[in-house]
Order: structure tokens, then sequence, then C-alpha cells
């Protein structure tokens, strides 16, 4: 699998015809500063398609990214908002949060898979835990990307593994893997771009 092409389509605060428009979404979540658009960049091939910023909490929107496979599948990538930024005042962050609990609960999106990013070196927030219940109660696919797994040794590995463990839903998928390295990053991305995810 190549991807064709992969362009910004829109961003969007609330209700918007993109989202139901029947192209399936594969939406990626995660608190500030977890590596979010290094991951979709890492993933999409791309360097500089999804904007890294130095200051977390840049990211407002629900932005929209339309890719094309050289097989033509075409989804939507799904970036989200980074949460839980300590300097965004306390009605930012909880406005942020709130942006997400929307799209991650949305009972019509046509939303096809949820991937949740933390980072291997803090582990799961109460915030990522509380996104997993709710992705839990409404049904929702998604899977738990650990990144900066170069950042740890193997104790820590072996550590954060239980707590994931311990956390989510048994078969849910992880992946361990590095956007900066680009260590395992290929598994990632066959992942969301397999069709036998059903």
């Amino acid at each position: 699998m190549n991807i064709h092409s992969a362009q910004f389509i829109k961003g969007v605060v609330g209700e918007d015809g993109i989202m139901y428009d029947g192209t399936p979404h594969v939406a990626f979540i995660g608190r500030s500063n977890v590596g979010k658009s290094s991951t979709l960049n890492a993933i999409l091939e791309r360097k500089k398609l999804v904007k890294t910023g130095r200051t977390p909490g840049k990211t407002r929107e629900i932005n929209f990214f339309k890719l094309i496979t050289d097989k033509q599948q075409v989804s939507y990538f799904v970036d989200l908002p980074g949460y839980g930024y300590a300097k965004l005042s306390k009605k930012q962050r909880e406005e942020l949060a709130d942006l997400i609990r929307w799209y991650i609960t949305h009972p019509e999106a046509d939303t096809a898979l949820i991937c949740l990013i933390i980072d291997s070196k803090v582990g799961l927030s109460a915030i990522d835990k509380e996104f997993i219940h709710l992705m839990d109660i409404a049904g929702k696919d998604y899977i738990i990307a650990a990144n900066k797994i170069d950042k740890i040794n193997q104790k820590s590995q072996n550590k954060l593994k239980k707590e994931l463990l311990a956390e989510i839903k048994p078969g849910t998928k992880i992946f361990y893997y590095s956007a900066h390295k680009g260590k395992n990053i290929n598994l990632l991305r066959e992942y969301l771009f397999s069709g036998s995810r059903e």
C-alpha cells in the first residue's frame, strides 16, 4: 500500500457535513506534546503535512485530511486538538476536552477507528482513561499508540505494558513505536490502512 495523495481539507469545531459524507474517519487523539502531529506525518510519509508547533495546544479545531491510496482507498485522517496543556486557561482546556468528548462519542459520525496516542515516558493520564471509558461506552473501535518508546528502558517498557493492559478492554491493539526514530511506525501504518480491522 502506498499513499497516492494526502491533503488538508478543512477544520471544524462542531456539526459539519464532512462528518457524515460516507468517508471513513481514522481519528487521532492525545495529550499535548505526545507527538501526535509527528506521528501523523510519519504514518503519511510527509514531513510537514500536519503542522507541528513548538507551542503545545496550538490546534483548536478538528482537522480533516483526505487520503487516497494507490488502491483507491479513500479515508479521512482526523487530527483532534491536543488536550491537557497546562498553559491554557481552565476554560480553554475544558472547551477542547468537550470538543473531543463530542467527537469520540458522536453516534452518527463515520468514525472507523480512533487512535489514542500516549507518551511512553508518562503512561496514561486521568483524562486518557476518561476518553478510553467514553469510547468503550460509545462502542467505538480504538487502538493505543505508545510513542517515544525509544526514550524508556526495558524495565519501564514492561511496567507500561502492564499498566495499559490493566486499563483497556481485552483484545485492544497496542502499538509501541517512535515517530522520531521511525521505529515500528510501519506496523502502525499497516494496521491503520488495513481493510481487515473489522
